[in-house]
């Protein structure tokens, strides 16, 4: 069986050029591919299984398919065009001297990257760029879990223990410099605010865009620290404690979400039914439960 060289591979590439492009698939990468397509059949079975996994959540975590993204919306690249070359880059595959099977492993390497690259178009038509300092040796920079959130997950520095009735100010070991017209708001875990007594405080506490100290998020523990008392002929026989909650070190905690900020521009008016005369009246709870 003729070895696959990456000249051979060139070719493929070169049908496909806008996509390895953006994905940013140099030499090495081909070489890397090359060297695993010419290990012999048998071993190449166990190996290819492994291998292909690997490279497709490579190219799925989160974080790196912000960064495809913003590479696709510079190329001006589309879903429909990248799709609709993947039969030509398959003739160009048929071509090659080699097994079916590696044959197939690498028309699946290249679909798993046509498909990132054109869920990439859809999640991201604007990214913004947040300069960001790790002021504390322990801090991460907070990460997205999946692709579709709104929400960066933000990590403990230490275990942080909260007493019933305390609130305490968690420090993040991160500071920010926003871009003009935009706030980092912080949100509590659902999850977390579902299990735990735990709540931020200030839901949603801004970050402003001039702010530029270490971000610390004022967590409460709204649990009673005295729950319930029992009294038996007038004597206290048992006191039902409330529980602290404690944040383990790289647990995520809170998450931030990058709002755009609108200024307002207040003109007085002598009655704002001038504006819309339709007048909802009614205050809280006016509309009724049902």
């Amino acid at each position: 069986m003729a070895e696959i060289t990456p000249i051979q591979l060139h070719e493929v590439a070169d049908s496909l050029k806008d996509v390895v492009d953006v994905a940013g698939l140099g030499e090495d990468s081909l070489q890397a591919i090359a060297a695993i397509l010419n290990v012999p059949d048998d071993q190449f079975a166990l190996m290819a299984p492994g291998i292909l996994q690997a490279f497709q959540q490579s190219i799925n975590n989160p974080n790196d398919k912000i960064a495809l993204a913003q590479a696709v919306n510079a190329s001006g690249l589309r879903a429909e065009d990248l799709t609709s070359s993947f039969d030509g880059v398959c003739e160009e595959i048929d071509k090659m001297t080699t097994s079916a099977q590696k044959r197939d492993f690498l028309k699946q390497i290249i679909s798993s990257l046509i498909n990132s690259v054109s869920d990439a178009e859809g999640i991201a038509k604007r990214n913004i760029a947040v300069a960001i300092e790790l002021c504390h040796p322990d801090a991460k920079i907070p990460q997205y879990a999946h692709i579709t959130d709104s929400g960066v997950d933000v990590y403990a520095l230490d275990d942080i223990t909260i007493h019933p009735g305390e609130t305490v100010l968690v420090p993040t070991g991160i500071k920010v410099a926003l871009p003009a017209g935009y706030e980092l708001q912080v949100r509590p875990k659902s999850g977390r605010a579902l299990k735990t007594k735990l709540r931020i405080a200030n839901t949603p506490g801004t970050i402003d865009q001039a702010y530029r100290d270490e971000i610390k998020v004022i967590i409460e523990n709204v649990e009673a620290p005295i729950k319930d008392i029992t009294i038996e002929d007038g004597k206290v026989t048992s006191i039902l404690y409330g529980g602290d909650f404690t944040i383990g070190k790289g647990e995520k905690f809170c998450q931030l979400v990058l709002a755009e900020v609108p200024k307002i521009s207040f003109f007085r008016v002598d009655s704002v039914l001038e504006i819309d005369e339709e007048n909802r009246n009614g205050g809280f709870g006016s509309t009724g439960l049902t």
